[in-house]
């Protein structure tokens, strides 16, 4: 068939169009998604009012095409955190698993915009979620009764779990957490760490009905990829996050996870945040050019010293700065384009001396809380 003239002229219109874009969209590229990261990252650890003044700071990006993404991303923001005009989806077809997801989602979007994590507090989540158990006539227990009784999660996991979902709650970064999910699968892998080779079994969680805080505050852009059970050597994936023959899944986290597990049962008294410093250490040791400076990048943006219980911002932190000592000799580096011109086996090399330093320090004394 032939194509009209004026159309085909359109289309090469089109093309040349989307061509100069790419083009022009590898401008600053690299600059303008670490500056993204940034504030996505604040959102992710539960500064969102924080996040919202960098992006007043931050009208648009040089990049189109990341521009594009960013615009999107602040749009939805502004209706969940600002006008609330966003209407929650519910994906369970459960009624009570929506209802109760959306007390702690309402949780969520109050208690992430407060700038100051003094001021937050539960008892609000913990009073509707007790009320709306009783109206529903969900407990043999009193409201009174109820609520002395609450924070401990046994009856609200005992009503998740009779609607037939698989339930997890966590208290993380200050926020009380609620996971809830209805299809998992299992698989066995032999992991291999430094000091020893672990067997463990894998759950992986098919798809989540709710998955976290730090999944509401960004849209997903950041989410939980799983966690460890030590008593049972189980690990959680959150599977919709990898591709499971990726070094993504391999390293990041068969490797970040199993090593948890051996940390938890060797080392019983290592804070949360010195667990996330192993275990991103031994990220670094054994990433390749595919997944390193990513990864790099994410712990720059990801990087908080403010606070110690916000484990994860607290170890990328500590993690970045001890690195930057000993690659370019510096208090802290955190210009992404400088991480990128050293070689991948340099920052091996360097995770791997990491690793033996708090080997050594944990293997003299195997009770320490802290060793960064």
């Amino acid at each position: 068939m032939r194509i009209k003239k004026k159309t085909r002229n359109i289309s090469l219109i089109i093309i040349a169009i989307v061509v100069a874009l790419f083009f022009y969209g590898k401008y600053n590229f690299d600059n303008d998604r670490q500056n993204f990261r940034n504030i996505v990252s604040l959102a992710a650890i539960g500064e969102v009012k924080n996040a919202f003044d960098k992006i007043e700071e931050r009208k648009s990006f040089p990049n189109p095409i990341l521009n594009f993404f960013y615009q999107r991303w602040k749009k939805k923001m502004y209706a969940r955190f600002v006008s609330k005009e966003e209407v929650f989806e519910n994906t369970s077809g459960n009624k009570i698993v929506n209802d109760i997801s959306n007390i702690y989602r309402e949780y969520w979007r109050v208690e992430l915009m407060k700038p100051m994590p003094k001021s937050r507090t539960d008892s609000t989540l913990y009073n509707n979620i007790s009320d709306y158990i009783v109206t529903n006539k969900l407990t043999t227990f009193s409201k009174d009764s109820l609520r002395k009784n609450i924070k401990d999660d046994s009856e609200l996991r005992k009503i998740i779990e009779k609607e037939g979902f698989k339930v997890d709650f966590k208290f993380r970064n200050g926020f009380q957490e609620l996971f809830i999910w209805n299809k998992e699968s299992t698989k066995k892998y032999e992991v291999i760490l430094p000091k020893e080779t672990v067997k463990t079994t894998v759950v992986f969680i098919e798809s989540y009905h709710i998955n976290g805080y730090d999944d509401f505050a960004t849209f997903g852009d950041s989410q939980v990829g799983g966690w460890a059970i030590k008593e049972s050597a189980t690990l959680f994936c959150n599977k919709g996050t990898y591709n499971l023959d990726s070094e993504k899944f391999e390293v990041s986290y068969l490797k970040h996870e199993s090593l948890h597990f051996t940390d938890l049962n060797n080392y019983p008294n290592l804070s949360a945040a010195d667990l996330e410093y192993r275990a991103k250490v031994i990220e670094l040791m054994y990433c390749t050019k595919e997944t390193i400076y990513d990864n790099i990048g994410l712990f720059i943006s990801g990087a908080n010293k403010t606070d110690r219980n916000n484990s994860h911002p607290y170890a990328n932190y500590v993690l970045i700065q001890n690195l930057s000592k000993m690659l370019f000799n510096s208090d802290y580096e955190s210009d992404y384009t400088k991480w990128k011109k050293v070689p991948v086996e340099k920052i091996n090399k360097a995770a791997s001396s990491l690793y033996e330093s708090s080997e050594n320090k944990l293997q003299t004394n195997s009770s320490l809380n802290e060793i960064i």
